[in-house]
């Protein structure tokens, strides 16, 4: 490497996973430190995809069971409407189509003087029709929703308010509300769509696969004491000259930044080896 300054793809570029060249970080723990893949937030990438769903799924979770300890929660499903709408008129208008039925909820929400809280996960309908249908995880239930029996037990909620929303925003007459009994394992059947083909379905650009309201709980923060990215030679030098216990997960992991850092790497004494 020599004097070379290393710049943001060539500090990833060997490791051969960020398809995106998102760069290496040093992550510094009570005297610990290891060397990381940074995520490019691309769900196609195949690296970074998956890190990025773990990290929705943890939210989504998170802020059900947060809710759930203050409020009521409700699971809706929301499609395209039939077979006159065609996929490219639903690529072109799903986003601003939901946009408008959220947006609508939320303001009778709060005439309503109700709490507004919601995750809404985006996906493909199977088979031959690819069009978008969502599934929505709210603390929102219209007033003139009325319970649907089905024998001695409640199937759901029918809401003509609700059946108007998504009529006046261009969404199908099909749709769904139900109570959330169990927020964990509802909100862990919603996040899971994540891991399946969500990171290989092809998207319009700028979707949002998943949306939050602004008050939708978030997990705390990673606890670490430094983050260095590895983005230029002093960073490396940073990394190398930091006094701490260097922890390597894998053989590849050690060799990276072997390579990466060349004699500066030798430096680094302190490797404690976790298979």
């Amino acid at each position: 490497m020599g004097e070379k300054t290393l710049d943001l793809y060539s500090t990833s570029q060997t490791s051969q996973r960020c398809a995106y060249g998102a760069p290496l970080c040093a992550v510094i723990v009570r005297g610990s430190a290891a060397i990381e893949q940074t995520c490019c937030n691309h769900w196609d990438c195949p690296y970074c995809g998956l890190t990025r769903a773990k990290q929705e799924y943890r939210r989504i979770v998170w802020g059900s069971e947060v809710l759930a300890d203050q409020h009521k929660l409700y699971f809706w499903t929301i499609t395209c409407r039939g077979r006159e709408c065609s996929l490219d008129e639903a690529e072109r208008n799903y986003y601003a189509w939901t946009n408008k039925l959220l947006t609508n909820a939320r303001t009778k929400a709060k005439r309503e003087m109700d709490y507004w809280a919601y995750v809404q996960i985006t996906e493909r309908q199977k088979k031959t029709r690819q069009h978008p249908h969502s599934h929505i995880i709210t603390t929102f239930l219209p007033r003139d929703a009325c319970e649907i029996s089905a024998g001695d037990k409640t199937s759901g909620y029918s809401s003509e308010w609700f059946s108007r929303a998504n009529a006046s925003a261009s969404l199908g007459s099909q749709h769904r509300i139900s109570e959330v009994k169990n927020a964990a394992a509802v909100s862990r059947y919603v996040a899971k769509y994540m891991f399946k083909d969500m990171m290989r379905e092809e998207w319009p650009p700028k979707w949002k696969r998943v949306r939050y309201s602004q008050n939708w709980p978030k997990p705390p923060s990673p606890d670490f004491d430094l983050a260095i990215p590895l983005i230029s030679k002093d960073a490396w030098h940073e990394a190398a000259n930091t006094p701490v216990t260097w922890l390597v997960d894998d053989y590849t992991s050690y060799e990276i930044a072997r390579h990466r850092i060349a004699n500066i790497a030798l430096r680094i004494t302190n490797i404690d080896f976790h298979a």
